[in-house]
Order: structure tokens, then C-alpha cells, then sequence
């Protein structure tokens, strides 16, 4: 699923615009429901919808739903302003529950224009530390809390973190660069062709394959302002570069960073 609270092309207002995929693994088409409820963040239930689908046997259909929930900016997620709606997505099949899941929203955009990254307009001044979630969530989320009360509002994770890092992220306001787990150690000055694994055309797969789990696993939270490629040290070259531009085709918003870039045009930013 893809899930995004947006402001109406008016300016007045919000959208809910949510891409459900569902998959038929039986043999012969089936028909089924899928439902959503969304609730603000005071915790009032603002909408809810069921909508009829049909999947031919062996494949799958994109449910688009859009609708206009009427909200106002007040619960536009921001840093200073860490307001999440509740949203419950769920399947019925013979008109039984088959499947659900519940997670959090945050209403707004997060863009990247002139050199700057912007969450709702509105460019963000970066104060960025560099963490890694080592510990249990209880602990994480006191460090995390401390970080936020010396300044800071970016965090710098050196690969993917705990599932439930980001959902502290977003509870708090914290602002997150996400990074691929990419972090070849060897070569990473070397332009040559096979001179560094990034610019190996025979890795270009593995490389894909984690630059799409990254984005994949974490697009749906609001507290991702930017995406980084891969390690300080992971070097540049022909993976990077398709790298760089597959992410750039399904995320049109978000800056995507490549640290190792040095000048060259695969980086929105040099971070």
C-alpha cells in the first residue's frame, strides 16, 4: 500500500490519496472488499469507505482511492508539529475479515527545490546527528527524546533501522535520511570499471534490490525527508547511477543522496 495525506489542489483542505495492491494467489478470480477507517489525531473517525474488487486468478489490481477529508492545516506533520491520523486498511473475502493492518499517517509533503528540502512548503533547517537504534525501543526512544531537547532534528542512520525506529521518528518530529544497506569497503575512489563494487554493471541487481527495500519499507512515513544511496566510503559508478534514477522514477518528491557522488550528477545534495 501507498498512503499519502495531502493538501487539496485548492489549498484548502486535505486528501486522503491511498494505492492499495492486491494479490489473487488462487486459481480463478475472486472477488473481494477492501475497507479503510481514518482517524485524526484528536482520534475521531473522519472517514471510512468499502470498496468491491475483482482479481483475475494468479495476478493482481491496484485499488486507487482518492477522497477529500476536510481537514484543515493544523494537523499538517512537521517537525514542530508531529500530528499523525490512524489508518486501518482490510480485506474481506465472502464477507469475512482476511486480512488488516493499522498504521500511522502523517498529513503533507516533503519536497526538494532550489537546493533545499522542503515539508509543506516550508524549507526545514537541518541539525543532524548520526544514530543507530543498538538498543530496545524503550531505550531508543529516551535517546531519541534527548537528541530532540539538544537540538537535533535530523538523524543520520548508517543502514536500515528496527521497523519501530521510524515509527518513533514520527511520533516525535524527528526528521530521518534514510540510507541503502550499501557499504562496499573497498575501492571507493577507484573509477575503473569492477574497481569498486559500485561501479560493478555485474552487482547492479543487488544493488536495485536494496535500494528498492529501502524505499519500499519506508515510504509510507512522513518522518523520511531524503534518501542516501548507500555508506560515506560506498563509492560511485554505474550501480549508483541506476541506482539513482530508478528511485528518482518512483519518487518524484524526496531528495535521493549520493555521498560518494563528488560533483557528479547522481546526488540531489552533497550531505
Amino acid at each position: 500500500y501507498d498512503a499519502r495525506i495531502v493538501p487539496n489542489a485548492n489549498g484548502k483542505g486535505l486528501a486522503l490519496e491511498l494505492d492499495v495492491l492486491v494479490r489473487n494467489d488462487f486459481n480463478l478470480e475472486e472477488s473481494m472488499q477492501v475497507g479503510y477507517d481514518i482517524y485524526s489525531p484528536d482520534n475521531k473517525l473522519i472517514d471510512y469507505a468499502v470498496r468491491d474488487i475483482s482479481v483475475a486468478g494468479r495476478s493482481f489490481e491496484t485499488l486507487n482511492i482518492r477522497t477529500v477529508l476536510g481537514e484543515g492545516s493544523k494537523y499538517l506533520w512537521s517537525s514542530a508539529n508531529p500530528k499523525l491520523y490512524r489508518l486501518t486498511l482490510y480485506i474481506k473475502r465472502d464477507g469475512k475479515p482476511r486480512e488488516y493492518i493499522s498504521f500511522r499517517v502523517g498529513a503533507g509533503t516533503t519536497t526538494f527545490a532550489d537546493g533545499k528540502i522542503l515539508r509543506n512548503g516550508k524549507p526545514i533547517a537541518i541539525n543532524s546527528a548520526r544514530y543507530n537504534a543498538r538498543t530496545t525501543y524503550g531505550e531508543a526512544l529516551a535517546e531519541i527524546k534527548a537528541l530532540r531537547t539538544q537540538g537535533v532534528n535530523t538523524l543520520l542512520p548508517d543502514n536500515p533501522q528496527p521497523e519501530w525506529f521510524y515509527d518513533i521518528c514520527d511520533g516525535l518530529g524527528m526528521y530521518v535520511i534514510e540510507r541503502a544497506n550499501i557499504n562496499p569497503t573497498e575501492g571507493a575512489d577507484n573509477r575503473k570499471i569492477g574497481g569498486t563494487p559500485s561501479n560493478n554493471p555485474d552487482l547492479l541487481g543487488e544493488y536495485l534490490t536494496r535500494v528498492k527495500a529501502m524505499y519500499y519499507r519506508t515510504r509510507n512515513h512522513p518522518c523520511i525527508i531524503a534518501y542516501a544511496l548507500g555508506g560515506d566510503k560506498a563509492g560511485n559508478g554505474y550501480n549508483m547511477y541506476k541506482s539513482y534514477q530508478w528511485l528518482k522514477s518512483v519518487e518524484k518528491q524526496r531528495a535521493v543522496i549520493c555521498t560518494s557522488a563528488d560533483g557528479e550528477w547522481n546526488s540531489d545534495l552533497e550531505f
